[in-house]
């Protein structure tokens, strides 16, 4: 991991467990061949309005269970209790701080994404949502919940579901599951809120596992918020602000431990932890592979993005075009994540190109 600038086939998906796998935080690119970088101990966090402060080491947490989560770890340092931890620093200076709310220009942000409720700037037609009284357990094929405001679990046992123009709220469970790779769900232009009343160690993400297309989804306030594992696709979304009631929870902004087909195109991610990550991609339930990243934007976790082998191996990637904020230019800490931009530690790399710093438009290479 050299960066210019130094300021700083289906896939057998049994009930995951949680399975802690001390491994190095990042390899590096040198030489032809990758080398550990050791890392100081990820804890701590940068608080943020809506979020409260957690701590803990990086992991991919592993949420199947819309009431539970397991946790495979995926440790960027050694395990440390999570009673110790770094205090952030203060907003300027070298630290990390509380970024004032923002829009960056062609990124999703409050008003284009979730309902639609009139925000400035929005060019959607505004939503008056009324109360869902519909079953929380999707059975007929092609349902569509439009303009709703939902509260619980919704499982998805039907194919061609669409969730549209709603608002989920949920406290300390997924909010959408989906177990079929052949689903087609589509959650469009809805927010999802945890209400930061996620208890769990791991976190629970608020939408798992596969078969599903998010477009203009703004999901915040759980332990992690998204995960793919079979087939998955998120667009033009805004994913921020994971968070929970515990002080020992390893964040995730979109994270996978088992893939054949992953598109993350052109979303907002925020994680205001110093672990784990904006986006994590471990091999640790199953192989990874077909996955492409493009014109993201990435802000926090302790890197921002991970790309690791572990009990499989992750292939076939390419991430391309996106932009990475540090401090200077309005984001968390100073590297980008607390630690860096990227981490590595696989036998195949992703194809990377044109991936930059958001305030300057230096490239970041690998």
């Amino acid at each position: 991991m050299n960066m210019q600038d130094n300021s700083s086939t289906p896939v057998t998906r049994s009930a995951l467990r949680r399975t802690s796998v001390g491994i190095v935080a990042a390899a590096l690119l040198a030489g032809g061949a990758l080398s550990a970088c050791k890392n100081p101990t990820e804890t701590g966090s940068a608080p943020r309005p809506t979020a409260s402060p957690v701590s803990g080491k990086p992991s991919a947490s592993t949420s199947v269970s819309p009431v539970a989560s397991a946790s495979a770890s995926a440790s960027a340092s050694p395990s440390k209790s999570a009673s110790t931890s770094t205090k952030p620093p203060a907003p300027g200076g070298n630290g990390g701080g509380v970024p004032p709310t923002y829009t960056v220009a062609g990124y999703p942000a409050a008003h284009n994404t979730g309902y639609p409720q009139g925000l400035a700037g929005d060019t959607r037609k505004k939503v008056t949502l009324t109360p869902y009284t519909g079953p929380m357990t999707i059975t007929v094929a092609g349902t569509v919940i439009d303009g709703k405001d939902i509260n619980g679990h919704i499982e998805i046992k039907a194919k061609n579901v669409t969730i549209r123009n709603s608002r989920i709220r949920v406290a300390n469970v997924q909010a959408v599951t989906s177990t079929d790779d052949n689903a087609n769900l589509r959650i469009e232009d809805t927010e999802i809120d945890g209400q930061l009343k996620d208890a769990s160690t791991g976190g629970i993400a608020l939408i798992g596992r596969t078969g599903f297309t998010l477009l203009r989804v703004n999901a915040h306030g759980s332990g992690d918020i998204l995960r793919i594992d079979g087939r998955g696709t998120v667009q033009d979304s805004w994913l921020h602000d994971p968070g929970g009631t515990g002080s020992a929870q390893h964040n995730d902004v979109i994270q996978s431990t088992n893939a054949v087909y992953i598109r993350i195109l052109h979303n907002r991610l925020e994680n205001q932890h110093t672990q784990t990550s904006c986006i994590l991609l471990k091999a640790d339930i199953g192989s990874i592979s077909d996955v492409i990243v493009d014109s993201n934007l990435m802000n926090g976790g302790g890197y921002s993005f991970y790309w690791y082998d572990a009990n499989y191996k992750i292939t076939n990637g390419k991430v391309t075009n996106n932009k990475f904020m540090r401090q200077s230019g309005g984001g968390f800490w100073p590297k980008g994540g607390y630690y860096g931009t990227q981490a590595f530690q696989a036998s195949q790399l992703p194809s990377w190109s044109n991936n930059t710093w958001n305030d300057s438009g230096q490239q970041i290479n690998m």
